[in-house]
C-alpha cells in the first residue's frame, strides 16, 4: 500500500509548471488539485509499465525488449468519483493491469499496454480517481 500526500505547495508548483496559475491553485490554503496532478503518482508508487503477465508474452512473442529508448506515452485518462482531491488529504494508491494488444506501426509491431492507477480515500476505502495510462512499447528492427 502506498499513501500519496497532497501537499499545497506541490499544487502549486504543478499549476505553475503546466501554466495554470488560476487563484484557486495559488492562494486556497486547501487547494484543489488540477486534474492532471494525478500524474504525480510516479513520484509515489510504481505504476506497472509492461510488467503485467498478458505484457510480458506480448514482448516475447515479438522479440521486444521493454526499456525506455522503445517506450511512448500514448494516453493518460483521468476519471474523477466526486470532487477533486485538496491540499492535506491523502489517497491510497494501487494499480493493477489494464490489459495489452498488438498494433502494427510504421516501424513494426508495437505493445500497448494499460495500467489502472487507483486513487482512495483512507478512511473509508472509496474510490476517488481512476487514471488509465497506455504505452506503447516499438519493436526492437525496423519492419521489412
Amino acid at each position: 500500500m502506498t499513501v500519496m500526500p497532497i501537499e499545497r505547495g506541490k499544487i502549486r508548483e504543478y499549476a505553475l509548471a503546466t501554466a495554470n496559475d488560476r487563484p484557486e491553485y495559488m492562494d486556497d490554503p486547501r487547494a484543489p488539485i488540477p486534474p492532471t496532478f494525478l500524474a504525480t503518482v510516479i513520484y509515489w508508487a510504481s505504476i506497472g509499465g509492461g510488467r503485467s503477465p498478458e505484457a510480458e508474452q506480448l514482448f516475447a512473442e515479438l522479440g521486444i525488449t521493454p526499456d525506455w529508448r522503445s517506450l511512448l506515452s500514448a494516453e493518460q485518462e483521468y476519471v474523477f468519483h466526486g470532487p477533486l482531491p485538496r491540499a492535506g488529504d491523502e489517497l491510497v494508491v494501487s494499480s493493477r493491469s489494464g490489459g495489452a494488444e498488438v498494433k502494427q506501426g510504421r516501424r513494426g509491431p508495437m505493445v500497448f499496454v494499460r495500467s489502472i492507477v487507483e486513487f482512495r480515500n483512507p478512511d473509508d476505502g472509496s474510490l476517488v480517481a481512476e487514471c488509465i495510462y497506455t504505452s506503447a512499447y516499438l519493436s526492437d528492427t525496423p519492419a521489412a
